[in-house]
């Protein structure tokens, strides 16, 4: 039976929970291997292009990014994986932001950060 890439990716995603980088790249390398001993290396940007999308229905939210005005706490970072478990977790400190954050998970963003709050009510104030 012949599978398509999105059926490739989620066995490959799922067999991989908890695994380390280095059996990642492993697994990785031996899907590529296969399918090309099958000649269907055409496959590879099917499945690659899948991998996000796949994780997400999986694991849920696949990039977590947030932005604070000071770098975030040993447990709030904790507290933020373990909402998303698997997630990749980019922090960015920006000052400018002067205090709350900036959440991006995926592709929906929320912002609760003060420089937020005040360019809102900057756009309310010109549009009144």
């Amino acid at each position: 039976m012949r599978r398509n890439e999105k059926q490739l990716t989620r066995a490959f995603v799922t067999a991989l929970r908890g695994a380390t980088i280095q059996q990642v790249e492993s697994a990785a390398a031996q899907l590529v291997a296969l399918l090309a001993s099958r000649n269907e290396t055409h496959r590879v940007k099917g499945v690659i292009e899948a991998i996000e999308t796949v994780w997400r229905e999986t694991y849920g939210a696949a990039t977590v990014k947030i932005e604070t005005a000071h770098p975030l706490t040993v447990a709030l970072r904790k507290k933020l994986e373990a909402l998303a478990p698997g997630a990749e977790m980019r922090e960015k400190v920006r000052p400018e932001i002067i205090g709350g954050a900036k959440l991006r998970i995926d592709q929906t963003i929320m912002d609760g950060s003060i420089e937020g709050h005040l360019a809102h009510l900057n756009q309310t104030l010109r549009n009144a």
